[in-house]
């Protein structure tokens, strides 16, 4: 009998022991899992266990037996931790709150990524299996003296999961525990402030708050000059060519970030063609959510008023939403969007009708078409583009957007339709590289045959291609390598060649302007309808007052007529603050104003 209390007593410490541990060590797991814990204070290390505590508070109170709440508690903090594992790998950002809207178009395409484990997160995983061992010996057992009780329980610590959810999003908490404010670095946002923190205090920004000063009829008096503008300019119009435009998955050169040496040129023609037919443009993202850069271009919308990591297509176009595409339309074109991928991929289905296209060309329009890995390829697209042209009504202008998938990533599998023939020399080459380059090459390749395509045709015709972003950081570390740098110890300037891509507009006669040689994606599109002889909407000649003072910019930074980058936190730059407070109340109205007049930015009489 005494053994059996002595054993039994001392299951119970055993028992209390490890519930006091496990949240505290599941913390830790999950946030080693993708930095060191180093990178965080003490404040903001206890703020974070206190909802691991909660948590598992919860689960317990619920379940009233300890090692169901240990267990269950530890799988959802493994889980989480593996998940943000995995998507800072694979898009070199963390997870945010509206990424469980994008499931759906991330399933798509997670057979194209390898999911091998480093030593170091392996390690991690085996931290939370002793965990879950630990926990399942536990034997400790809530007894409620009545249900009402066990649901006063309950509801108290709910009422404080809701109260912790709510604190952390309040400045004066923020300013309490030393928060770490700046979205615009979302890595270090998580790395210094916690997951949980972190990803708790993005929940505010679901919903998006009217910018100061703002009124929806102060914007449309703002926007008078412009229209009287955009009606002047439009009976000058004298040609309506034929408008390509190919977005191009992942492109981009790499170069930009330091010098490397390859076996041969991944870019031959698009490095012989003129300077005055090339730039470079910023984008707001890199590794992936190109549908951001789409939302740039399509609307001249920036995502430097929107969250980081947010997604436009997916949390807040709702409606109609004009822009170039209805632009154009409005001009009599025909506008034609494809990419030759699934139509659900960032809500495209809708968002594509909503901004203007007639016709909408998706993965099932592509049967047939040449494959390269497990993607359809940029020349197959361009066979389809061809065969609208050959196949168009020869009165009606065509505008075609082309989204290619070819160069989706990752970069880590073999195929064998796909032989990488570029390589990287030195010391810090590998596959993934070597494969990015490649499929560098073969885009070189497939824009050049639609070129001397078009070069042969009679109707004028323009084609402006840009990258939608750059590749992974994994991608390019060896670039960095080579050069003997590392990415993490980069400037705030310097991280803003990895959202560099360059663009080319190219057409069948002589254009009577140049490309910028720096710009930004939301100017495009006015940059665009400028070469090729069209009046602009009322916005876009804002938008191109704008780039006068600001040329670039982005969800990241911006630039001002000096070049001198500016991150969007800075409060002393004056100069700019009523320009930049301006166009935040435009991209608003644009975008949220339910009663906005449609003709500021693409639909109006002739």
């Amino acid at each position: 009998m005494r053994k059996e209390k002595t054993y039994g007593k001392a299951v119970r410490i055993y028992s209390w022991i490890v519930c006091g541990i496990t949240p505290a060590a599941a913390f830790w797991l999950l946030e080693t899992m993708t930095h060191e814990i180093s990178t965080m204070t003490w404040p903001l290390i206890l703020l974070n266990l206190l909802f691991y505590y909660l948590v598992y508070g919860l689960i317990l109170a619920l379940s009233k037996r300890s090692f169901a709440a240990l267990t269950m508690g530890t799988l959802i903090f493994a889980f989480i931790g593996l998940a943000d594992y995995y998507v800072i790998t694979f898009r070199s950002a963390p997870i945010f709150p509206w990424d469980l809207l994008s499931l759906g178009t991330a399933a798509t395409v997670s057979d194209n990524y390898s999911y091998a484990l480093e030593t170091e997160q392996i390690g991690k995983v085996i931290g939370f299996v002793i965990l879950l061992a630990a926990g399942m010996f536990t034997r400790i057992r809530i007894r409620y003296a009545s249900f009402q009780r066990g649901l006063l329980t309950v509801l108290l610590i709910v009422t404080g999961i809701a109260a912790y959810s709510s604190a952390v999003q309040t400045e004066s908490l923020h300013n309490a525990v030393g928060f770490y404010p700046y979205l615009f670095t979302p890595n270090s946002f998580y790395q210094k402030n916690g997951f949980m923190v972190s990803f708790l205090s993005n929940m505010q920004y679901l919903r998006i708050s009217e910018p100061k000063g703002y009124d929806p009829e102060s914007v449309e008096a703002m926007m008078e000059p412009y229209i009287e503008e955009a009606k002047a300019q439009q009976a000058e119009e004298t040609v309506q060519p034929n408008i390509i435009v190919i977005m191009n998955e992942a492109f981009s050169d790499p170069s930009v970030l330091g010098e490397f040496e390859t076996n041969a040129d991944y870019m031959p023609f698009i490095n012989s063609l003129p300077e005055e037919m090339k730039g470079s443009v910023y984008v707001s993202v890199k590794g992936g959510n190109t549908a951001n850069t789409e939302y740039e271009f399509l609307t001249g919308d920036s995502m430097a008023f929107l969250p980081q990591g947010s997604i436009p297509y997916q949390q807040y176009m709702t409606k109609d939403t004009p822009g170039l595409v209805s632009w154009l339309q409005q001009k009599g074109y025909e506008t034609i969007s494809m990419h030759p991928y699934n139509a659900s991929g960032w809500n495209r289905d809708d968002v594509y009708e909503w901004l203007g296209f007639s016709t909408r060309l998706f993965k099932g329009a592509f049967e047939g078409a040449e494959i390269i890995r497990e993607y359809v390829s940029d020349a197959a697209t361009y066979d389809k583009i061809i065969d609208l042209y050959e196949n168009k009504d020869e009165d009606t202008p065509l505008f075609i957007f082309d989204v290619t998938m070819q160069n989706h990533s990752s970069y880590s599998k073999n195929y064998s339709n796909f032989t990488p023939d570029i390589q990287m020399e030195g010391t810090g080459a590998n596959e993934q590289i070597n494969k990015y380059l490649s499929l560098i090459k073969k885009s070189d390749e497939a824009f050049q045959g639609l070129t001397e395509y078009f070069s042969q045709t009679d109707e004028p015709t323009v084609i402006l291609m840009f990258g939608d972003h750059q590749p992974n950081d994994w991608v390019v570390d060896p670039i960095y390598e080579a050069n003997g740098e590392v990415q993490d110890e980069l400037s705030f300037e310097e991280s803003q060649e990895r959202y560099k891509v360059p663009y080319v507009l190219w057409a069948n006669y002589d254009l009577d302007t140049e490309a910028e040689e720096v710009t930004s994606v939301n100017y495009l599109g006015g940059i665009l309808l400028k070469a090729a002889g069209l009046s602009l909407s009322p916005y876009q000649y804002f938008l191109e007052d704008l780039s006068e003072q600001i040329p670039v910019i982005t969800g990241n930074m911006y630039m001002n007529s000096q070049g001198d980058i500016h991150n969007h936190e800075e409060p002393d730059d004056v100069e700019n603050e009523e320009a930049l407070l301006n166009y935040e109340r435009l991209c608003y109205y644009h975008l949220f104003e339910e009663d906005m007049d449609q003709s500021l930015f693409g639909i109006g009489e002739e």
